[in-house]
């Protein structure tokens, strides 16, 4: 027996003569007071499903004890009797049953179990951008911009709260552990972070398998113990390991990670063409004071071409008319003092009425000339990047290389901004896997969609150590760097390079040192090590990254990426990404590791005055007869 056949199944007497099926508990259930208004035919038949379905389990799992009865006439009618208590007269409603109300959301945590699969022998998978979907509702569950999801929307399996049932649609992992065999009737599942496709609004449990389908992924969908209760939980998953994290297999619930970089807030803005710039917060505030300047400009020049502008609202009106003789007249206050109080107010009136016409229509050429200029609004969007490694248990078998991970925040809150600290475990949920390249796997979340939770610091006790504290790497060292990793460095800059338009970027490169292996004394060739060129890109137009006045300070760089040395130069090159930042300041909290670093810097610049002018001949030869290999 099945779920599917369990309605139609029939008992018999001791003498198998007659039968007793789903009309004759109808009746028996009427007959103990039930409703024939609640009590329909659907819902004794729904009911009937489930009870059979789940005593004929109770059997097969007891087989071997003598004596056991479970599928009986008596307990089929009492589980009815006591179904239609619950539901009818105190108002019981399961899981699905308030789901389907809209009384209650899908992706809430729920234990549900399969009950019946249903699969074609040719799948069909859709991607997030198809445009053939089966319903509606599945394109705007799954699709995004940074986000390919792919359904097979022929690979059903049905799930049960064991009072109603709904038909569920799989992702493609899903699809797969289903044709492996790892999903199977019977099955209890705990799904979190489900949908709804086909929903509208309240829909009768009854009829909702007809037009309304759950689609559920692998990352929200976890094995339940046997013996665990169907319906919502209360207690919260278990964390997602993050090596078991699927791209395209949709948000999830829970994650544990360590945060080895915090990046700076970084602001996206797309224009309506499409195209986008990020910038820098400092950069940001910049384009900000052009916008608004921009702005300014524009209003104040609409406001001194309409000062003279006159609006007649009715030439037939009385405080028109009064008006126009004040207007005209020589002695304007003499004849004020003889008006009556309604022609003061009807005067009043149409002056009130004249100067909310003036600016409204004030208003409508200062909107329609900043639109035409292209700065009625902009979209802005702020975000952050964290850097985090997935964690692995002291005592787990699986050690070795962590999974790493760079997690976006969009809109970041302001307590995300201050209290993300590198070094420290969380306990996240509600990000979404984007995509897994180069052994890093690419996630994103909302600042008040996506929670953070700060661990206590025993709990890294728990775990292999995976934190490697920020460090000022000196230009000496700077060979043991492995190529495309980032790396703090406090030095002296020597030398600001012009400007130069690179597409839509302006790129303008600086030279810099540190003092290491440089001497007066020592020869050209020993200094080779002594140069780091660093290239910085900016969207903005307005002013350079640097200017000439920055030569001879000693400035902190974070988060350069060093680049293939120039061979033909003899010097080290690093790029400044928009991740990358620079500060004059070491005292502050985060940047205390450049201190040491900063201050040796200082003391050599004092006392090396011939060195820092070899240095900057070098690289005037260097500027005057070669390109910087890139």
């Amino acid at each position: 027996m099945d779920a599917d056949n369990a309605v139609t199944y029939r008992f018999y007497d001791a003498f198998h003569h007659d039968e007793i099926g789903l009309e004759a508990f109808q009746g028996m259930l009427l007959k103990s007071g039930a409703s024939s208004s609640n009590a329909t035919e659907e819902w004794v038949a729904n009911h009937y499903r489930w009870i059979v379905w789940k005593l004929a389990s109770f059997e097969r799992c007891y087989s071997t004890q003598v004596g056991i009865k479970f599928l009986t006439v008596c307990n089929v009618l009492e589980e009815l009797k006591y179904r239609y208590e619950r539901e009818v007269n105190y108002g019981h409603r399961s899981a699905l049953k308030k789901i389907l109300d809209g009384d209650a959301s899908p992706a809430s945590m729920m234990v549900l179990c399969v009950s019946a699969i249903h699969s074609t022998s040719r799948p069909t998978m859709l991607k997030a951008n198809d445009s053939n979907y089966p319903d509606e509702d599945i394109k705007k569950l799954y699709d995004s911009s940074s986000t390919v999801t792919k359904i097979n929307c022929q690979t059903r399996i049905e799930l049960t709260d064991g009072w109603y049932s709904l038909d569920a649609l799989l992702d493609v992992w899903l699809s797969k552990q289903l044709a492996a065999g790892k999903l199977f009737v019977g099955q209890k599942l705990r799904i979190c972070g489900a949908g709804l496709c086909g929903w509208v609004g309240p829909v009768s449990s009854l009829e909702a398998s007809k037009t309304v389908h759950m689609l559920i992924h692998i990352n929200g969908t976890y094995r339940a113990q046997w013996d665990e209760k169907l319906g919502f939980c209360k207690r919260i998953s278990a964390p997602l390991a993050f090596s078991c994290i699927k791209v395209s297999g949709g948000k999830i619930p829970r994650t544990l990670v360590g945060i080895t970089r915090v990046y700076p807030v970084l602001y996206k803005e797309r224009f309506p063409d499409g195209v986008y710039v990020v910038r820098s917060e400092r950069l940001e505030k910049k384009a900000l004071q052009i916008y608004n300047q921009r702005r300014c400009n524009i209003a104040e020049a609409i406001m001194s071409e309409q000062l003279d502008v006159f609006v007649d609202i009715n030439d037939g009106d009385e405080g028109a008319k009064l008006c126009k003789i004040l207007e005209t007249a020589a002695d304007p206050e003499v004849l004020m003092a003889d008006m009556t109080s309604e022609q003061l107010f009807s005067v009043s009136t149409y002056q009130a009425k004249q100067k909310e016409i003036r600016q409204s229509h004030l208003q409508k050429m200062i909107e329609k000339a900043l639109k035409d200029a292209g700065v009625a609004s902009r979209e802005v969007t702020p975000f952050m990047r964290v850097r985090v490694a997935g964690l692995t248990s002291k005592y787990s078998c699986r050690k070795g290389r962590f999974r790493e991970g760079l997690i976006t925040i969009w809109s970041p809150t302001e307590d995300q901004k201050v209290d993300l600290v590198e070094g420290k475990i969380y306990d996240v949920s509600g990000l979404m896997p984007l995509n897994f390249s180069m052994d890093v796997l690419y996630l994103q979340g909302g600042g008040y969609s996506t929670v953070w939770k700060n661990l206590p610091s025993t709990e890294a006790d728990k775990y292999e150590p995976f934190f490697n504290p920020r460090k000022s790497v000196n230009l000496s060292n700077l060979g043991e760097i492995p190529l495309a990793s980032e790396f703090d460095i406090a030095a002296m800059i020597l030398h600001v390079e012009d400007v130069c338009m690179s597409g839509r970027q302006k790129k303008q490169w600086i030279f810099i040192t540190d003092g290491c292996n440089c001497s007066s004394t020592s020869q050209y060739q020993e200094q080779h090590d002594c140069l780091l060129a660093v290239s910085f890109s900016s969207p903005m137009v307005d002013k350079d990254l640097f200017s000439h006045h920055h030569e001879g300070t000693v400035v902190g760089f974070y988060n350069l990426v060093k680049r293939a040395r120039d061979q033909t130069n003899h010097l080290w090159v690093a790029e400044a990404t928009e991740n990358s930042t620079y500060s004059v300041s070491y005292n502050l909290p985060g940047n205390c590791h450049l201190k040491v670093a900063a201050t040796s810097a200082h003391r050599w610049a004092k006392l090396s005055y011939l060195t820092i002018q070899k240095l900057k001949e070098r690289i005037s030869n260097i500027l005057g007869h070669h390109e910087i290999s890139r």
